[in-house]
């Protein structure tokens, strides 16, 4: 056998024990053992408290001491308030009760009880109107009704990626358990009662049903010295809440008086606004301290929710709020679940899966949130799933967790402030980075055409002091944007609070980078590139292994408030990594003398990143992984020292993908809360055949072609395109005499040309990742292009 085929043959082979070793590793985590006697069961029950409005400050305000004992004795999570429309209370209730993001309507708080009025006529009138299905159903008299449920359902209806209305509601019922509402922040006016019971859409079924509800006026009292007159009656919701627990297993319990000061806010002076919050606030705590002391005859779990952040919290980038688990001798720490993988973040469409799981019930496919457990801090860390001691929120209960001596809500708030700096600055500064390149790219092709008729033999240079025009000039800024990726890397470690603090720090670090990699210049024109973008690659991949912390706290990364990705390695991040890679060994063989040993570095060193990209446990990148395998497979075919056929070469290629399929059914043959998002899609494209791909395939294709119009990443995407393709014609010869004395650059061009427009394809962001894979063409392709031109003058 050809030392060729050795090559590949020894190269598919490790591949191979990687992905065995991660497999035999996941699958054979151990479970946890739950062995022993119950000596008492009792009526298991979910109260669902919501308090909209509720920051961590509030919190930590030192006025809510039982909440803050709820805190030390359970779990504490930054949740994501994402809804596929605002994040306001109409949408917000909806996902909840659908577990996925979803969409409301205008009038998503018209949650009635048969008898009461609406329109001169009683909500089951106007229900059955508006339905067709009369009010109540048998043995159902006390019923709930949502009004606006049929404008809910079009909405649903009418996008095809949101979630469904009420499935939380319609699967417990199912299964024989029954749902409850009580309170609402309705409010009394000269019209009458203006209903705003959103959350009625958290526990209400497909139908817009619940089974049990009190609510009314009789809910409502005198509020002396407020600067709203009504607010909530404390005493007779903890009445209700006892005559709910008898009645049903899931209660949904809406306070309403943070809406109806929030709705005062801009009316009154911020120190009066500020005393009735302050007021608000104990009132709220106390009436928790009774919640608690009426769930103690119950097997219960209380949740403590705010479902949508405040107007002030939204003009500030804070758009994550506080959700609370608490079950007596349950764990305590932080919140994390499937949907996240991340210490302290869940998401609001985690709530519906982890009621349901609480009840030993299947999550349905319909619902992409997972279920929520409690595990101790690991510092920021990813963190698995699949915890043998932590395993779950019920089964946590079975057992009493010591005390941990960690300021949990000090931890979130540090971690919070990092989040909003990120939400809050991400967009000016990879906008500024961005407009660098496009101005520096520009500048550069400028450049060239104003250099074509230049002299370069009467330029004379000191052999002391190095040339430092413009040229020059441009080529240090050409080594500083390969630079700047890792830069934003590094700072992922300090991600805010300071934004003047962060940039100077950013500009340090990318200057001394930059002057590291200009001093390798001596060994070769190009190793100032290699260093760098060897670097970036190896500092991505070691990033990686160990859980992207740095990822996750970096601007370039992906943010968790935005919701669209919390763990794994980003699109932003895949393609600067392939990028570096495969210009880093496309350069690195260009210098060294050694070609066969940097050849077969090259080889491992690529199938290690196509691996890391298709693990579900590390990067979740299914596309990145397809876009390696593509861009990857070109670069490899063009530099093999001697020329592979074809048909081997398809046919390792075949091998390859299928092991990346391999990858997927395993994920997705995972339990639900273990699946990574790439598992998911692969059983739900089991579960729902050609339907499920052709969804999938529209809404990536709507986000690619949303993002192509607005992203500026799709600016410097066309820039670096036009100005390669320029290059090519003019100034005229120069690129191709460019490509002829670096050969393996060339190669290393269409290898970054091939991963690109496979990214492009294959991501649903997929612009994003072929404009930052095209940075590291960019700099190295301008920069010989410069050089030769110099050199043929």
């Amino acid at each position: 056998m050809h030392n060729k085929y050795k090559i590949c043959t020894l190269c598919l082979l490790m591949f191979i024990v990687m992905f065995i070793v991660v497999l035999s590793g996941t699958v054979t985590s151990a479970a946890e053992n739950v062995s022993g006697s119950v000596t008492e069961k009792r009526e298991q029950k979910v109260v669902l408290v919501l308090i909209d409005y509720l920051t961590l400050g509030d919190l930590a305000s030192g006025e809510m001491n039982t909440l803050e004992g709820m805190i030390r004795e359970g779990g504490l999570g930054l949740m994501n308030a994402n809804t596929a429309g605002g994040r306001v209370r109409a949408h917000s209730m909806v996902t909840i009760g659908a577990g996925r993001v979803a969409l409301g309507s205008d009038d998503s708080g018209l949650a009635l009880m048969p008898q009461e009025e609406y329109l001169d006529q009683t909500a089951g009138e106007v229900y059955y109107r508006r339905t067709g299905q009369k009010a109540s159903a048998p043995g159902q008299e006390a019923n709930l009704l949502h009004l606006d449920i049929a404008a809910i359902q079009r909405n649903f209806e009418t996008n095809n990626s949101v979630g469904v209305p009420g499935l939380l509601g319609e699967t417990l019922h199912q299964a024989g358990l029954s749902t409850a509402y009580i309170g609402g922040a309705d409010q009394r006016t000269k019209e009458g009662l203006n209903y705003r019971r959103h959350g009625a859409a958290a526990a209400m079924d497909r139908e817009g049903r619940v089974d049990f509800a009190l609510v009314g006026e009789k809910f409502l009292e005198r509020k002396e010295g407020s600067i709203f007159p009504e607010g909530d009656n404390y005493d007779a919701l903890g009445t209700a809440l006892s005559a709910a627990l008898t009645a049903s297993d899931f209660i949904v319990l809406e306070t309403g008086d943070t809406v109806r000061l929030m709705g005062e806010k801009e009316k009154v002076r911020e120190e009066v606004f500020l005393e009735n919050k302050k007021t608000i606030l104990k009132e709220l705590d106390l009436f928790l301290a009774d919640v608690l002391a009426r769930t103690e005859p119950y097997e219960t779990m209380v949740l403590v929710v705010t479902p949508t952040p405040s107007r002030t919290g939204i003009q500030e980038k804070n758009l994550v709020t506080p959700l609370i688990i608490w079950q007596k001798g349950g764990p305590s720490g932080f919140l994390t679940s499937g949907t996240t993988r991340r210490e302290g973040i869940v998401a609001n469409t985690d709530i519906a899966p982890t009621v349901l799981d609480f009840f030993q019930l299947p999550v349905p496919d319909e619902m992409n949130g997972r279920r929520m457990t409690v595990l101790p801090p690991t510092f920021g860390r990813q963190v698995s799933t699949d915890s043998a001691v932590y395993s779950g929120i019920k089964e946590g209960s079975k057992r009493t967790v010591p005390m941990l001596n960690v300021p949990v809500l000090n931890v979130l708030s540090q971690l919070n402030e990092e989040m909003v700096f990120v939400n809050r600055y991400r967009s000016p500064l990879v906008k500024g980075y961005v407009l660098g390149q496009i101005i520096l790219i520009l500048g550069a092709v400028v450049m060239l055409l104003l250099n074509q008729g230049k002299d370069w033999s009467r330029v004379k240079v000191s052999a002391k002091t190095p040339k430092l025009d413009l040229q020059s000039l441009i080529k240090v800024f050409l080594a500083a944007l390969s630079a700047v990726p890792l830069t934003l890397l590094i700072m992922g470690a300090y991600p805010g609070p300071s934004l003047g603090v962060f940039v100077a720090l950013a500009l340090i670090c990318t200057f001394l980078l930059t002057a590291l990699a200009l001093r390798t210049a001596k060994i070769h024109p190009l190793a100032p590139f290699c260093f760098l973008s060897g670097l970036t690659a190896a500092a991505i991949l070691l990033d990686s292994l160990w859980g992207s912390p740095l990822m996750q706290g970096s601007v370039l990364g992906y943010d968790p408030m935005g919701g669209s990705r919390y763990y794994g390695v980003g699109n932003e991040y895949m393609g600067v990594w392939l990028g570096a890679a495969m210009i880093a060994m496309a350069t690195l063989l260009e210098i060294s003398r050694r070609k066969k040993a940097a050849f077969i570095f090259s080889l491992c060193f690529f199938a290690l990143i196509t691996f890391i990209l298709a693990s579900p446990r590390l990067g979740t990148n299914a596309g990145g992984s397809l876009a390696a395998l593509v861009g990857f497979g070109v670069l490899i075919y063009l530099l093999c020292p001697k020329k592979i056929s074809r048909q081997r070469f398809l046919l390792l290629g075949g091998i390859l993908l299928a092991l990346l399929f391999g990858f997927a059914l395993w994920d997705a043959g995972q339990s639900v809360s273990q699946q990574s998002h790439f598992g998911r899609t692969i059983h739900a494209l089991r579960t729902n055949g050609l339907s499920e791909a052709y969804d999938i395939i529209v809404r990536k294709s709507a986000m690619n072609l949303k993002l192509i119009r607005w992203t500026i990443w799709s600016r410097v995407f066309l820039v670096i395109l036009a100005a390669t393709v320029f290059l090519f014609y003019r100034p005229v010869g120069v690129m191709k005499k460019a490509m002829a004395q670096y050969p393996y650059l060339a190669k290393g061009f269409w290898g970054v040309v091939a991963g690109s427009i496979a990214a492009l394809i294959l991501n649903d962001s997929g612009i994003v990742a072929a404009a930052t894979m095209s940075i590291f063409l960019a700099a190295p392709l301008i920069f010989v292009v410069m050089k030769e031109q110099e050199s043929s003058r």
